[in-house]
């Protein structure tokens, strides 16, 4: 069916070549410089070059994803109740399907393309949204959003918290930083996890504030705790530890750099009760010479930061995880548990998996890998947008080189 511009008020882009994937993305090569010159973030209608509707979405001139498709649908205009839709079929899945409610007050609601709406990711935490657009069509759209949010979200505060380093890539950071301006953050709140509670400080925190991504993770390390020494390594503010403790591990050391998320980490042990100690060092010293001591840990949980934001730093970050890994390896006692994650979407399961292989073999251990996870339900993966998979985690059994044990592939 041809588009015809009467029908649409939406300036046109329109393809080079035909489109033979679903993918969300359409790249600046595959599409013609439109008539005229077009703001960050504008809504488009795309077409084909014999002017058949392909879908709307949102353009930027200066991004090398020129258009990031929100809909396909002819019939499907970009207004208020298209993102009410779009909110609602994944509160759907997070409070319906999933039942997260029963177990958390706190989810990701919007996971990007995973959910339709590609460059914002969404967070809900306790009566806080907070709303982080990775994508400069969001200023346009954001009054649509919040109004959406507010129909089904009453009670909640709206926050707005734009990635920096994304506002200046999609040219719109003066207008991102007037969206924070107008939907500011409170200082913190406590959310409940799981029958743990964490204060989320939204001044000094990562991310959009906390790793809801790890929530079955942590669920399952401490159901695994009892009784065991559990060291936890870039423990940020205190998730892994504290579930840990209230698992009724033996003994719990965490251990990060960031001095702001170790004061939080105390507060939220003290908050729940629980028996952690705390430790401001760096991870490499401290598990060397855990090592040298040989001081070792019946659990030991390894969840760093992103090392691979783009892909020159894919070399580093397999080198980083190498030596983390080796290292950590070193530090869990024969038959003991390694839990070690990555966050890097750019470093594929297989790929992760061959790294710890290779520290294995150096550390002169083997591995026996019984779960290997990804991110909670709340952050679902679509499977036109399969880099929506980004977080690994593998929970594996350690021994000695000399134990006939077979190493995971």
């Amino acid at each position: 069916m041809k588009f015809r511009p009467s029908d649409e008020a939406l300036p046109v882009i329109e393809l080079r070549a035909r489109r033979n994937s679903l993918h969300p993305w359409i790249f600046k090569k595959m599409v013609r410089p439109p008539k005229k010159r077009l703001p960050c973030g504008a809504p488009v209608t795309v077409v084909t070059r014999e002017g058949e509707f392909v879908g709307r979405g949102i353009y930027n001139p200066v991004s090398n994803i020129a258009v990031r498709l929100l809909t396909e649908r002819e019939s499907e205009p970009l207004d208020w109740s298209f993102f009410r839709a779009k909110l609602a079929e994944a509160r759907r899945l997070r409070e319906e399907i999933l039942g997260i409610g029963r177990q958390s007050d706190s989810y990701r609601l919007i996971h990007g393309e995973a959910d339709g709406l590609s460059g914002l990711m969404v967070d809900k935490y306790a009566d806080v949204l907070v709303i982080e657009p990775y994508s400069a069509g969001y200023v346009y759209f954001m009054d649509a959003l919040t109004k959406g949010l507010r129909e089904l979200y009453p009670s909640c505060r709206m926050v707005v918290r734009p990635d920096a380093k994304h506002a200046v890539r999609e040219g719109v950071e003066k207008e991102c930083a007037e969206l924070a301006r107008r939907h500011p953050a409170p200082e913190s709140v406590v959310i409940q996890e799981n029958g743990v509670r964490m204060k989320v400080d939204f001044r000094a925190g990562h991310k959009t504030g906390f790793f809801l991504d790890q929530r079955e993770n942590r669920r399952e390390a401490a159901q695994m705790s009892a009784g065991r020494r559990v060291l936890d390594l870039f423990c940020y503010t205190g998730g892994f530890s504290i579930a840990a403790a209230l698992g009724k591990a033996a003994s719990v050391t965490g251990v990060d750099l960031d001095e702001k998320a170790l004061r939080t980490a105390g507060e939220n042990a003290r908050m729940n009760g629980a028996q952690v100690e705390f430790l401001h060092a760096d991870v490499f010293d401290h598990l060397r010479g855990m090592v040298a001591r040989g001081d070792l840990a019946d659990l030991v949980i390894a969840d760093p930061a992103k090392l691979a934001g783009v892909r020159d730093e894919i070399p580093r970050a397999r080198r980083t995880y190498g030596d983390l890994n080796r290292l950590a390896m070193k530090a869990v006692r024969p038959g003991g548990v390694l839990l070690t994650c990555s966050c890097s979407g750019l470093i594929s399961e297989p790929d992760f998996l061959s790294i710890l292989t290779r520290s294995a073999a150096e550390a002169g251990v083997v591995f026996q890998a019984f779960r290997i996870a990804g991110a909670a339900g709340d952050h679902p993966v679509s499977s036109i947008f399969p880099e929506g998979r980004y977080l690994k985690a593998v929970f594996a059994r350690i021994y000695p080189a000399t134990s006939r044990r077979v190493v995971a592939d």
